[in-house]
């Protein structure tokens, strides 16, 4: 969608680049009924990819959730779990809406849904209370700073942008941030975050010698979901913290924002003359062509080479040439 504000600056296209547009806007009669542009067409295929994208989100998450309640085991009321998610929960002035199950097929724990957010952990895992400590207290911030909700709106924006070949890697940058947003919860003391890093290295070690049968793809974000190279810059940001610098991150966000208003600025136009005049439908009333006959309420039939053009209620913007007061007056 094309937006042009008041305040925009046109950039002339030179002929090549115009010629290059009007290839793929130009329309073509099929049937001599149908038009349709190249334009048109990739329009038409964007719009279905995208609903074939959003059809087969939709189908994962529904297999998710029946792999996760028909799979799993619900653990929510086992005191070990309880007890601890509770403590969390309370710890965030959160309500325990979380249920917990633990399942076959997953490598490390996660989160997954919005509406009812469910915590994943490995079928028999041997977690130690202060492990599922970090293991709550992560994926409970996730939930609390609505992580999961930036993920819907980078996973619809890749549904529109479907035809991206950078998405997968964007995503994958987009979830090393959303963990390490996470990670910086557990920088109180340097003991907590050398037992919270020990945590970690504990799941990723865990994960890479389970079977990973299943594991699921929509609204969830995995406590190991991360290569080596990001656990190592993981790793290098919590023993090398700095106090997060607000006004920076500040500036950051206006320099974006204005570059992105900016971008408005400048709307390029194409090169090319009128279809109308292309075509040579453009015509010039004078008086060699036209002349008009003056009605009795004041309006004028303007003619065109001797045949009736339109009526109008003013000559001003017409131009010169002869004005009647009746037909037969033009005869003599």
């Amino acid at each position: 969608m094309s937006i042009e504000f008041s305040f925009s600056v046109h950039i002339n296209l030179n002929t090549f680049f115009s010629s290059v547009i009007f290839f793929f806007r130009q329309h073509h009669t099929f049937f001599h009924f149908f038009k349709i542009s190249l334009w048109d067409i990739i329009v038409i295929i964007w719009g279905v990819g995208i609903i074939i994208h959003l059809y087969k989100y939709w189908n994962q998450y529904q297999k998710d959730k029946w792999f996760i309640y028909n799979i799993g085991i619900n653990v929510s009321h086992m005191e070990k779990y309880s007890s601890i998610l509770n403590s969390v929960c309370n710890r965030y002035h959160l309500d325990n809406v979380f249920q917990i199950y633990e399942i076959l097929g997953i490598s490390s724990p996660m989160i997954f849904s919005m509406h009812k957010p469910i915590i994943l952990l490995p079928i028999e895992n041997e977690y130690s209370v202060e492990e599922l400590t970090f293991i709550f207290r992560h994926e409970v911030g996730h939930f609390r700073n609505h992580h999961l909700l930036y993920q819907l709106f980078i996973q619809l924006f890749f549904t529109i942008y479907w035809w991206n070949p950078f998405n997968k890697h964007i995503e994958k940058r987009l979830n090393v941030l959303l963990e390490t947003s996470i990670d910086h919860s557990f920088l109180s003391s340097k003991q907590e975050t050398s037992e919270y890093l020990t945590c970690l290295l504990k799941v990723k070690k865990s994960a890479l010698t389970l079977n990973t049968s299943h594991i699921p793809k929509s609204l969830t974000l995995s406590m190991s979901n991360f290569q080596e190279t990001s656990l190592e810059k993981r790793f290098q940001l919590l023993t090398n913290s700095h106090k997060h610098n607000k006004l920076l991150s500040f500036a950051l966000c206006i320099g974006c924002t204005g570059i992105f208003i900016f971008s408005y600025y400048f709307t390029l136009k194409g090169d090319a003359l009128p279809t109308e005049l292309a075509s040579d439908e453009c015509f010039i009333l004078t008086s060699n062509n036209a002349y008009a006959i003056r009605n009795d309420n004041g309006s004028f039939d303007i003619y065109l080479y001797g045949e009736y053009l339109e009526t109008t209620n003013s000559l001003e913007e017409y131009g010169t040439f002869p004005i009647y007061d009746s037909k037969e007056e033009l005869t003599h």
